[in-house]
């Protein structure tokens, strides 16, 4: 968590120079702003490190965190303080680990530290959007609100993921499928069939040879084949999860691949226009909402492209202009935004609009899976085909050959 040194301008401008934490420097800028002072330079002094002890909090499931956000939202709303919400939430029936985190929330907002800094401890728990809406709702006196938005939104995230994960579900087991039957063809159907035609000494069809090479080939080398499957597969996770330039170049084949590509897209529209609202709602003026969507898009090569948005609008253009020079979203969305813009209901609009790009990640997702099922099948089928052909033309010929 960031220490800033700040100098500051109060209300009738004396320079005065303050020390504070806080997330980031909006966060900063919006709390010295409740207290009365102007922001002229900040400088992070140090940067102190999260508790090592608390370092489980990666094994806390998504689930998890909405459901205690639901709950956290509905005591807020309740009138209940945060401190007792947090010491009521201590005795839910959350993971060990999650509950360790929560004691350790309770305890910092104890000894007066911000919610949004005590939940900004566990970054690996709580998205970065999260804590980033927490601190606007603590600055603006609504965070009874911001967290009703923010369970709406993780809940619906969530469903969008389900349903994303459950239309792969078929399609992987069905390249699973054709993986163990190409093993178990090669290991123990095709060398049967190879010794009966040598032993007849027929002669073996072009396309049957092919066949039993590819065989013999993967059954002589299968321990370096399986080792070198076992490589790539290490080194491809290691170069996306842990290099910048690996994530940026799996975050381009999400958007570009075919049939994936679509479903990502639509499910970046959705996220986009939800969390948009929420930051529009909370009082955020635009810029500030558009460098924070840039956080939540979920792809480094979307979020890329949509600095160029904020530098538009930052000198002076129309965001639907700006949003529609990137390229990134559907036509439509760009002319709801125009729409909103020039009736000054932006969002009303977006509010309007949002259930709409929301069904679309379904429809999406149905798109793909009606796409990606006849092609395994096909896959899978064609495999087949290939070795019965290959099996069954030669032992024609050579049954007509013995009548």
């Amino acid at each position: 968590m960031p220490v800033y040194k700040c100098d500051v301008l109060d209300e009738v401008g004396n320079k005065k120079i303050l020390v504070r934490e806080a997330i980031d420097e909006i966060s900063l800028k919006a709390f010295l702003k409740r207290d009365s002072y102007t922001l002229v330079k900040a400088t992070i002094v140090k940067e102190k490190e999260p508790n090592v002890f608390f370092s489980v909090s990666s094994k806390v499931k998504i689930t998890e965190v909405t459901l205690f956000l639901r709950q956290f939202a509905v005591m807020i709303n309740a009138s209940i303080s945060i401190a007792d919400a947090l010491n009521a939430l201590k005795s839910q029936k959350f993971s060990k680990a999650f509950l360790k985190v929560i004691m350790e929330v309770h305890h910092d907002v104890l000894s007066g530290k911000l919610l949004s800094v005590a939940f900004a401890k566990h970054k690996k728990v709580f998205p970065n959007f999260f804590i980033q809406m927490v601190a606007i709702g603590e600055v603006s006196g609504s965070l009874d609100t911001i967290l009703t938005s923010m369970a709406d939104y993780y809940e619906n995230d969530q469903k969008v993921k389900k349903k994303a994960k459950a239309a792969l579900v078929y399609p992987t087991i069905v390249l699973v499928m054709v993986f163990a039957i190409i093993i178990f063809l090669c290991f123990y159907i095709l060398p049967k069939f190879e010794t009966m035609f040598a032993e007849f000494d027929g002669e073996i069809p072009k396309i049957t040879q092919v066949i039993f090479n590819i065989s013999h080939f993967i059954r002589t080398n299968a321990f370096i084949i399986f080792l070198l499957l076992g490589a790539i597969v290490l080194l491809c996770t290691i170069y996306f999860k842990f290099f910048k330039i690996g994530k940026y170049h799996l975050d381009y084949l999400k958007l570009h691949l075919p049939i994936i590509g679509k479903v990502n897209r639509a499910v970046i529209t959705s996220r986009f226009t939800s969390a948009f609202i929420i930051l529009l709602r909370s009082g955020m003026n635009i810029t500030d909402c558009l460098e924070n969507l840039t956080r939540i898009l979920g792809n480094q090569v979307f979020a890329k492209k949509f600095e160029y948005c904020i530098d538009e609008v930052k000198r002076g253009k129309r965001i639907a202009k700006s949003i529609e020079n990137t390229n990134i979203f559907p036509k439509m969305l760009t002319e709801m935004i125009n729409v909103g813009e020039k009736t000054g209901n932006l969002e009303e609009v977006l509010s309007a609009t949002s259930s709409y790009f929301t069904s679309q990640v379904e429809v999406s997702i149905s798109k793909a899976t009606a796409t990606i099922e006849p092609v395994t099948i096909l896959l899978l089928g064609g495999v087949v085909a290939v070795v019965l052909l290959a099996v069954y033309i030669p032992m024609i010929s050579l049954m007509g050959s013995i009548n």
